[in-house]
């Protein structure tokens, strides 16, 4: 039975309105039973988005909503690029500042913004959030740990969005990264109000559906980056005409604590609305996972062999 796509507040899992043309790929999972069938790095793997039920991110939610949104006020550019897609631990790990009239000064420009902009200058919100995204921080490790046991990751990139997210184009995630690499990445609602998100098909999926008509042959051999831009920018339009696509969706309701994990270069996503999330990403080593088969990489060249051959019948 499909599940009322109406939010309801203290509901215990995500509400989730399923398209029938889209592949249902959606998972639950509480952290008990993650961890008795050994991880899910194989479900991961083959592109199933896994919500872990009756389960909160323990991260004090009130601190982090004192936090302003707006980052207008920030002149540089650079600055205000690393405020909108923050690394975690600029928050909670650095040099202590200094004191001066009562205001403290960082070292760190960044540091500084988030006091001044974010913190509002108050050394109490400051703190407040240092000590709350420290504890989600800590916490989504666990949850890695439970997840994938039997990953070696050698990269983290800790992010946290802290400020609003509105009406994002469809999109599948490009990294800009050449190398072939696979990822595991955890998502949490830090905010007091649900996150809304839209998904619609897998990549591979999308490909195959659309492989002979747009010529995407052409891109086989290729980066697979090369291939994600063309179709997001050229043929869903990009930035430069958001939500013009006509794309089916899946519409979901994450629950605020809710965590989600999911492979962003396989599932598609649009961010409809949401202000302050956790976006944890690992660089994992391929030869660690379940099916090294099933890095996005390969599945690319798989899928080009796969209607290589078709055409050829």
């Amino acid at each position: 039975m499909r599940p009322s796509p109406k939010w309801q507040p203290g509901e215990l899992m995500a509400r989730i309105e399923r398209h029938p043309e889209i592949e249902d790929y959606f998972l639950e999972f509480s952290l008990a039973e993650i961890a008795e069938r050994g991880g899910i790095s194989d479900l991961f793997e083959d592109g199933y988005l896994i919500i872990l039920k009756d389960y909160r991110l323990q991260a004090d939610g009130s601190a982090l909503a004192r936090l302003s949104r707006s980052i207008d006020a920030v002149e540089d550019a650079g600055i205000r690029k690393r405020l909108k897609k923050l690394t975690a631990n600029h928050v909670f790990e650095g040099a202590p500042p200094r004191e001066s009239r009562g205001r403290l000064i960082f070292d760190d420009p960044l540091r500084q913004a988030i006091f001044d902009i974010l913190c509002r200058g108050d050394r109490d919100i400051f703190e407040g959030a240092a000590r709350a995204l420290k504890q989600a921080h800590e916490e989504t490790l666990r949850i890695f740990e439970t997840c994938f046991p039997g990953y070696e990751p050698f990269r983290l990139i800790p992010s946290v969005r802290l400020t609003t997210t509105m009406f994002e184009n469809l999109h599948w995630d490009n990294h800009n990264i050449a190398e072939d690499f696979h990822q595991a990445r955890i998502f949490a609602n830090l905010d007091t109000r649900p996150r809304i998100w839209n998904t619609g098909h897998r990549f591979p999926d999308w490909v195959r559906m659309h492989y002979d008509r747009l010529d995407l042959g052409r891109f086989a051999g290729k980066d697979p980056n090369l291939l994600i831009d063309f179709v997001t920018g050229e043929i869903l339009g990009g930035t430069r005409k958001t939500w013009m696509d006509k794309e089916p969706r899946h519409r979901i309701a994450f629950d605020p604590g809710e965590v989600w994990l999911g492979e962003s270069r396989l599932i598609s996503h649009q961010i409809y609305y949401g202000e302050l999330a956790l976006v944890y990403m690992w660089f994992v080593r391929a030869s660690s996972m379940s099916d090294p088969a099933k890095r996005f990489n390969a599945r690319i060249e798989a899928l080009h062999r796969e209607m290589g051959r078709a055409s050829a019948a």
